[in-house]
């Protein structure tokens, strides 16, 4: 740091010029940024003065070019003075022609050169221009797209919200019923929670139920079904005669039968009656 501030002193030094260098605090921050900002300067010099040399150079080299002309010019017994009017703007026009193309002497082939190189940087350009012409319609078509686009949409939406609001009343009334019907259907669930809990607690005899009752109906039809053959059949059985003891045994077992029927047909129309 003691060194850095020692090469910053001498050059704030060399840059006021003998006059009195401005304060500043002293610390790390400051000595760094005036560092850095000496180094940055010291590379900008350094980057004038070999633009400078370089200007020099080419200045010497036009000083040696308009030597020679004027060598030439006077071994032809001609200066600038005894040119025409015609001659001197054509000097001109070489003179400007060669600044504009950046040669570094007058020579056809330095010329043919640059033409060369600035026809190509056209035709560079030109093939630049064309794509970004492209690119433009391109995109142009892209937008054109997007709007026609964007109209559709706009009509949808509108006709969306005009339905909307035809059928707003109608909505509003579906959600009521809605409500209503959750509502409802949760109030019933309660009872039905609350019944479930009552038939529990008074331990309710589960045959009673409807679907209990529904079975024992399906079951009554399926015996009433079933006693109707056994009925016509112990009426043939009981025209035969009397004395038959096969018979009286068979006649015996039919009617066993047929009271075990009756007595289940009974219960069953008793529990539906419950």
């Amino acid at each position: 740091m003691t060194e850095k501030h020692e090469e910053v002193q001498m050059w704030l030094e060399k840059m006021f010029a003998g006059d009195d260098v401005p304060e500043f605090e002293l610390n790390a921050s400051n000595i760094t940024l005036l560092y850095n900002l000496m180094k940055c300067n010291e590379q900008a010099d350094k980057d004038t003065q070999v633009l400078v040399e370089d200007y020099q150079l080419k200045a010497e080299e036009y000083n040696i070019e308009a030597r020679r002309c004027e060598g030439v010019l006077k071994k032809m017994n001609l200066s600038i003075a005894s040119l025409s009017q015609a001659g001197v703007i054509s000097l001109r026009v070489i003179a400007n022609l060669a600044l504009i193309l950046q040669v570094r002497d007058t020579t056809d082939t330095s010329f043919l050169l640059a033409m060369r190189h600035l026809e190509d940087e056209i035709y560079k350009v030109e093939e630049a221009r064309i794509k970004e012409e492209r690119n433009l319609q391109t995109l142009i078509d892209k937008i054109k797209v997007a709007m026609v686009k964007q109209s559709h949409l706009k009509k949808a939406m509108e006709v969306l919200e005009q339905k909307a609001a035809c059928q707003q009343p109608e909505t509003e009334k579906r959600t009521k019923d809605i409500h209503f019907i959750r509502s409802k259907a949760k109030e019933y669930k309660d009872k039905i929670k609350q019944m479930q809990t009552t038939l529990h607690t008074l331990k309710v005899d589960p045959s009673i139920y409807h679907h209990s009752l529904v079975k024992s109906s399906k079951e009554l039809e399926k015996l009433q079904e079933e006693l109707s053959p056994l009925q016509v059949k112990l009426q043939t059985y009981s025209s035969l005669p009397p004395d038959l003891s096969s018979i009286k045994v068979k006649i015996e077992e039919l009617k066993m039968k047929l009271a075990d029927l009756g007595n289940e047909l009974s219960r069953k129309i008793d529990l539906m009656h419950m």
